[in-house]
């Protein structure tokens, strides 16, 4: 894990480019929400700089220790996750989620990855639909296959963040 950037240092193009991606994720697995949170230069805060659905306008601008939360497990391991109950599993933020009004059955969270083995933060995706729902995703249908898209798609999101980013922010 390593530091990526402040929300200050993002300039409005990528933050919109990320806005576009969560509302964009959303939509092809047909969730309530969709939100990428970054880490901080030292890497201790994960702050959320862009999200759509529900919950979005409350979660943006939000930030929380790495020892916090869902993502803050994903940025500190570098792997993502899927939390089928979210309410039986200790790392949930419950007080995250009730400030924003929403709080999730479900949550799929991926690494933005940098270079090597760097993290710069964390796309998360609450509650997708299941079964005969919206999604798009046709017979990439459960947890797993979800998951791996949602990695790959967090893989494209990152390079919206590394562009932004002095070189030395990658350590």
């Amino acid at each position: 894990m390593t530091g990526g950037a402040s929300l200050t240092e993002l300039d409005d193009a990528r933050l919109e480019q990320l806005r576009t991606a969560a509302a964009a994720v959303r939509s092809v697995f047909a969730a309530a929400a969709c939100s990428v949170a970054i880490l901080d230069e030292p890497g201790e805060r994960l702050e959320f700089v862009a999200a759509d659905g529900a919950g979005a306008e409350a979660i943006v601008g939000t930030a929380l220790p790495v020892s916090r939360g869902i993502v803050g497990w994903v940025a500190m391991s570098g792997q993502p996750i899927a939390v089928a109950e979210v309410e039986s599993d200790a790392r949930f933020a419950r007080d995250v989620a009730e400030s924003t009004d929403y709080v999730p059955s479900v949550i799929l969270a991926a690494p933005l990855p940098g270079t090597g083995d760097d993290v710069l933060g964390v796309m998360e995706l609450l509650d997708p639909a299941r079964g005969d729902g919206e999604a798009v995703l046709g017979a990439l249908r459960g947890s797993a296959a979800e998951l791996a898209v949602l990695t790959t798609v967090a893989g494209i999101v990152a390079s919206v963040l590394g562009t932004g980013l002095a070189p030395d922010a990658h350590r």
